[in-house]
Order: C-alpha cells, then sequence, then structure tokens
C-alpha cells in the first residue's frame, strides 16, 4: 500500500503522514512504511497528514491541535463513530489510496452546478424509481478545488459527496424524495451512547448491516419518509424506526456519491465512512445524537434533472 497519484492531488510531491491514537494501527502502518505518529505526543500537525481518531478525546484534541498549525493539509477520519477497531482503518486506508480525488473533486463542482441550476430530478439505474425536488432554501455542501488549495482540514466524507443534511427538526427539509432504491449497504453512527435508545440496537444493525450486504434490499420512501425496507420478503421498518429516536423514519440526508474509483474494492459489510461516497446516491435517517445516523447507499444510480 502507497500513496498513489490521486494522493498526490492533495499533497503534491510528499507522502503524508498517518496519525492516529491507536498504538496497534500505527504500528501496522509503520510496517507498511508510513511515517506516524500518537495525536497524543504531538501539538503540530506534519504539513500533510491523514488522521485516524479512535476515540472522541483524540477527535477533539485533534482539531485543538490543528487550530495552532498554520500550514496543514490533513485529511480527518473520525473512526470511533463508525466502527473503531484496526481492520476498519486499514480498509479505510486502502480505499483512499484507490481513491481519485482529482476526478471525485471536479465531478462534485459539476454535481453542484446541476444542483444549482434545477430543482427536479429523476434517479435511475440500478433499478432506481424516484424523484427529488430541492428547494429554493437549500444550500448543498460540496468540497472544491478552491476548498484545498491552501492549508485545509477536512473530513474524509466532504471529499466524495455533495449532500442536503436537514439536522434541525425546527427548520424546514431543503428537499423532498419519493420512490424506491435498491441498497447494497448502509452505514451506522452513534456519537456518544445514548440511554434513552433500547438494548441491542447495536447488534440488531449489525446483523441488518450483514444481511443487506449479502442479498441486498429495498427502500421506499413516499415524500420524505422511510415506509419500507425489505431484504427479500422480510421488513425492517421497525428496526429503522427504533435505531432513529425521535427524528423516527424522516429523512435528515440526501447525497450524491462521486468515488467511482472504489467500485470494485468496497465490503459493504465494513462501518467505514468511505463507503458513503461510492459513485451513486444516498439517505439518511436519524441524526447519531438523539438517534443513530442510519445511511442507505445505493451505487450506480444518476440524478438528472426533469429539464
Amino acid at each position: 500500500m502507497s500513496p498513489s497519484r490521486m494522493i498526490a492531488t492533495l499533497f503534491g510531491p510528499d507522502e503524508p503522514s498517518i496519525i492516529a491514537d491507536s498504538s496497534g494501527f500505527l504500528k501496522k502502518c509503520s510496517n507498511l512504511g508510513f511515517k506516524t505518529a500518537n495525536i497524543f505526543e504531538i501539538n503540530r500537525l506534519p504539513k500533510n497528514s491523514i488522521i485516524f481518531s479512535f476515540s472522541n478525546d483524540a477527535a477533539k484534541l485533534t482539531f485543538e491541535i490543528a487550530k495552532k498549525t498554520k500550514n496543514k493539509k490533513s485529511i480527518f477520519c473520525a473512526t470511533q463513530v463508525f466502527e473503531p477497531s484496526i481492520a476498519s482503518a486499514l480498509y479505510s486506508l486502502q480505499l483512499l489510496f484507490k481513491s481519485n480525488f482529482e476526478q471525485a473533486l471536479r465531478t462534485q463542482r459539476s454535481v453542484l452546478n446541476m444542483l444549482n441550476s434545477h430543482d427536479l430530478f429523476f434517479l435511475s439505474g440500478n433499478h432506481a424509481d424516484a424523484q427529488v425536488t430541492i428547494f429554493p432554501h437549500a444550500q448543498p455542501y460540496a468540497l472544491i478545488t478552491e476548498d484545498i488549495e491552501h492549508s485545509f482540514i477536512q473530513s474524509v466524507a466532504e471529499f466524495f459527496e455533495v449532500h442536503y443534511a436537514h439536522m434541525n427538526p425546527q427548520k424546514p427539509c431543503p428537499f423532498s424524495f419519493s420512490g424506491t432504491l435498491k441498497i447494497s449497504g448502509i452505514l451506522t453512527v452513534l456519537r456518544k451512547p445514548n440511554p434513552t435508545l433500547p438494548d441491542g440496537l447495536k447488534a440488531s444493525l449489525k446483523w441488518l448491516s450483514e444481511r443487506i450486504s449479502k442479498e441486498g434490499a429495498l427502500l421506499s420512501i413516499e415524500e420524505n419518509i422511510i415506509t419500507s425496507l425489505k431484504t427479500e420478503t422480510e421488513e425492517h421498518i421497525k428496526l429503522l424506526d427504533l435505531a432513529a429516536g425521535p427524528r423516527g423514519l424522516k429523512l435528515t440526508e440526501f447525497a450524491i456519491g462521486v468515488n467511482e474509483a472504489i467500485a470494485q474494492s468496497i465490503d459493504y459489510k465494513i462501518n467505514s465512512q468511505l463507503n458513503e461516497g461510492i459513485n451513486g446516491v444516498h439517505l439518511a435517517i436519524g441524526d447519531g445524537s438523539s438517534g443513530y445516523h442510519i445511511d442507505f447507499l445505493s451505487p450506480d444510480v444518476s440524478v438528472c434533472p426533469t429539464r
């Protein structure tokens, strides 16, 4: 495993250092030939770095150190809120080095222009039958080349998707989605333990993720509310409603993924943030705090304006 010409888009000729708070992960990276450092043993970020936080304390410290580091180019991977294992982090690192950052940033700009120029879109490909309306007040989140020309620290997810979020339920949703999607995988995030949620949800969601990765699933949505998630003949909507907490089955995100280069290497059984950048679309429910944030990944779906 070595940095590719795709990574050079961000870091130029210099290889990035791997920063983390897991000694086991850092040892693996060192054995692979990378420069490494423990986030708890440095007071400045290297010029170029890829950072994996395995704990909330490490994530907090990362951004404190970043504020004190004037010149930096850093990709941040919040491993702790997905799956804080060495195997998952190594998988994510492998996908990073297979990603085409130049193409992804270029595609984000193209998608952003399309979304800003139209308001009604049809989804097709991979058995999709859906449409989405973008409302005038909507503000898409995207990363373009100008955002990384100088000093930056960016979440890895920002490099590979354009998305609309609806995290404040008191405000109107920026989009309206209806239709069906074929789902190849899910991601689950809970930023900290929530005692109000039922016991056993983590295990149940892991079981659902593994089942979907093997069988696929069909997701149905009516005006931003999930009405069904079926694997073959079994319905899973009750589990989703419990896991999402107070936000229930209402959509909280619509995103277009642009990372085409990882299509042949993705493993949907792994709860890695890199998976959500897969070329296609994903929807989500929950906010990750009052309940789980659950992403539904539908690769190879095209989003096209109606006119």
